[in-house]
């Protein structure tokens, strides 16, 4: 009898496939895993935050807090579902990668769809980095918990929460308490000589930082008064539109006060975005000024002390984050306004002596 061939020519159709593309596909690549991970979670984020601020009208805890925390979970548990299983786990470096650029990919998905704006993505960033790199570390212990078939079904249960726990936020509103924001300069002449500059007409420098971006400053003030009804008002003419503010306390070479009724308030910022207009629900209505005061004090030494003093309130949450933004802001507005209001009075008490309190 002949003996049988074994060489896999001779076999034929039983010679083994050639290794190659034939049997390859993108979870076999490390890099497409963690691309599908990042797009996916990053395009489902995006998408939670818009029923959040379009769906609910809500900025709060859930919004910023939950949904970059989503991404960077569901980044790490889709990574994990993804990965190869002869590939070893990712370590915790390229877990917190992962997760942060996820979150990357959602606020830049809002960004170039025109939803929100550059300045309110960048204020967001350092906040929603932490819950990013939260949310990793949380999905990278569950994955450590569980096999490969799990992270999908984990990562489910927790978008079916999202909506459950927007509306009971959206419900359950957290209370709005008013902040007051203060900030002092001297001034190296008589109160007379700063409320002479105070209550004339002023032209402020042009605007750099966060206020050139967009935040909005005042351009230009004027005091106007009533004929008829002797009311006086503040005519504002802010970066974003003129606002015309009533007068409720009037105290020559003391204080002066101005209300802000909400009709007149402008909006908080005009939006960096690639298109002409963006529609932010964030910029009408979430952020509101009551009032803002002078208040000149006496100092020895023909000095004054001159106080700036704004009472706001919003409500965007987590509300310790955002007022680190709205205080901050303020102040450097506050700055602005006194630093030109001192070398108003300034140059006025060396060129004419000081004005009658009336």
């Amino acid at each position: 009898m002949e003996p049988q061939a074994d060489t896999p020519a001779e076999r034929g159709a039983e010679a083994p496939c050639p290794t190659g593309t034939a049997n390859k596909s993108w979870r076999d690549s490390a890099t497409l895993c963690a691309l599908v991970a990042i797009l996916g979670t990053g395009a489902l984020g995006c998408l939670l935050m818009l029923l959040s601020v379009n769906g609910f009208r809500q900025y709060g805890a859930v919004v910023f807090c939950l949904s970059p925390g989503i991404c960077g979970l569901g980044a790490v548990l889709l990574h994990e579902w993804a990965r190869p299983t002869v590939a070893p786990r990712v370590g915790a470096l390229a877990t917190a990668v992962v997760g942060l650029l996820a979150a990357l990919t959602a606020l830049g998905l809002l960004l170039a769809g025109g939803a929100e704006g550059l300045i309110c993505v960048l204020m967001a960033l350092p906040f929603a980095f932490i819950m990013a790199l939260v949310g990793a570390a949380i999905g990278a212990m569950l994955a450590g918990m569980s096999d490969k078939s799990r992270p999908l079904p984990m990562l489910m249960t927790v978008l079916v929460l999202y909506p459950a726990a927007q509306q009971y936020e959206a419900s359950h509103p957290a209370p709005i308490v008013p902040r007051l924001i203060t900030t002092q300069l001297e001034v190296a002449v008589p109160p007379a000589q700063v409320w002479a500059a105070l209550t004339r007409p002023v032209q402020y420098p042009a605007a750099t930082g966060w206020f050139r971006a967009g935040v909005v400053y005042p351009a230009r003030t004027a005091f106007a008064r009533d004929s008829a009804s002797g009311c006086r008002t503040l005519v504002c003419h802010y970066s974003q539109g003129l606002a015309r503010l009533p007068v409720v306390a009037w105290q020559p070479g003391r204080q002066l006060t101005f209300a802000v009724p909400p009709a007149d308030m402008p909006a908080p910022m005009h939006e960096l975005s690639p298109y002409p207009q963006i529609h932010a629900p964030h910029l009408h209505g979430y952020f509101q000024v009551d009032s803002g005061t002078f208040r000149l004090r006496a100092l020895p030494g023909g000095r004054t002390l001159l106080e700036a003093r704004t009472v706001y309130r919003h409500s965007i949450g987590p509300q310790f984050y955002w007022r680190l933004w709205s205080d901050y802001l303020l102040d450097a507005m506050h700055q602005r306004v006194l630093a030109t209001l001192k070398a108003e009075a300034e140059t006025l008490a060396t060129t004419q002596a000081p004005a009658r309190h009336d």
